[in-house]
């Protein structure tokens, strides 16, 4: 939606639909869409030759086979990935340089080109623009937009495509080209070292619930929205979005309190605190009791959902095991000798209590 920056605020879920990664030694934490990391180094030995010398590299059309070709590692090449940009009125291809042991973020790239949309270009397409598929690199591209990941700049004596078929070149010096053309593109993965500190991130999965956005000055400027500052002079608003992802929330209250049979609410978020079930609607003293009790409780304040339905004692378990309301009393025969049964859904422990003791455990346990 426009503007200089944002924050997601994700809860840790193993069902998350986020990848996260996280800095194992400081509070550093990113999406993945937007993770950054310190810059890798390689100890292997750099390939050398003289500035673009061009191979014969007949059919080395992958990474692992131009490493494998040269015995270097593939931290010294450079990868070329084509995508066909989408733009409100057009679509273009646009090539992004990576190193050769790095893979695309999408979410970057798109960022990098203001495109809409990224999709895989075809063969027809490559052809028709004069790449050659396997064998694409900077040196000579013309009439193609093209991208550099913040990574390589700078980098001396690398292999990348010649932009002919089965040639490569190497000694590529990155150097001496417009700072434009250089972006953050990479996929920072578990592993990695954390650009703030150093230390290892690690990788989980996440829930948005959350996000507000630095919009700036973008949106009143174009609606002319301004204030009068100290000095009396007109000044443009600074302005945030702010967004709570309300019915996320519930989700993630699930994914975080739940077992095998069902959800385990929580007292503040559960619709109903205390579910009332009657074992058997044929025992009208039990019905009776359940009656008066739900009264009382629902009178006192308390959230209470009475289980009366016409089914057996197991299926009404079951539910109440599967919707996770905090407490259960089952009123069944028990009644006989004043017990009824009290459930606590977390755990599923339950004890007999005594009815002259109910109001008191409920205090202690419910309101």
């Amino acid at each position: 939606i426009g503007g200089s920056g944002s924050k997601e605020f994700m809860v840790l879920a193993k069902n998350g639909e986020d990848d996260i990664l996280i800095c194992e030694n400081c509070d550093y934490a990113a999406n993945v869409e937007a993770a950054k990391r310190a810059k890798k180094t390689c100890q292997d030995e750099r390939p050398e030759a003289n500035y673009a010398s061009k191979f014969h590299t007949p059919n080395i059309k992958t990474i692992d086979s131009l490493a494998q070709f040269f015995k270097i590692n593939a931290f010294y090449t450079i990868k070329a990935v084509v995508k066909k940009a989408i733009y409100e009125n057009e679509s273009k291809l646009v090539v992004f340089f990576i190193r050769g042991s790095d893979d695309l973020q999408e979410i970057k790239a798109q960022n990098a080109c203001s495109a809409l949309e990224l999709v895989d270009a075809s063969e027809k397409e490559l052809e028709k623009a004069g790449l050659v598929a396997g064998f694409i690199g900077f040196v000579g591209l013309k009439d193609i937009d093209f991208y550099i990941d913040f990574e390589l700049e700078n980098e001396k004596q690398m292999i990348m495509g010649a932009n002919e078929k089965d040639y490569h070149l190497i000694g590529i010096d990155v150097v001496n080209l417009n700072k434009d053309r250089f972006k953050d593109l990479i996929e920072v993965k578990e592993g990695d070292c954390c650009a703030k500190c150093g230390a290892k991130l690690k990788q989980s999965k996440g829930i948005e619930v959350g996000h507000i956005f630095k919009l700036g000055q973008k949106y009143s400027k174009a609606m002319n929205a301004n204030f009068l500052d100290e000095n009396g002079k007109s000044q443009p608003f600074y302005m945030g979005c702010y967004g709570i992802g309300v019915s996320r929330l519930l989700a993630v209250a699930i994914e975080a309190s739940h077992d095998e049979k069902g959800c385990i609410w929580n007292k503040t978020l559960a619709p109903f605190v205390l579910e009332i079930i009657v074992s058997n609607l044929k025992d009208e003293k039990a019905l009776e009791f359940a009656n008066k009790l739900y009264e009382d409780l629902t009178n006192l304040g308390l959230e209470v959902l009475l289980d009366d339905r016409n089914e057996r004692f197991g299926v009404k378990m079951n539910d109440f095991e599967l919707m996770g309301f905090p407490y259960a009393l089952v009123i069944g025969k028990g009644l006989e000798n004043n017990e009824i049964e009290f459930i606590q859904r977390e755990g599923l422990v339950k004890e007999l209590i005594k009815t002259d003791e109910l109001m008191e455990i409920l205090k202690k346990k419910v309101l």
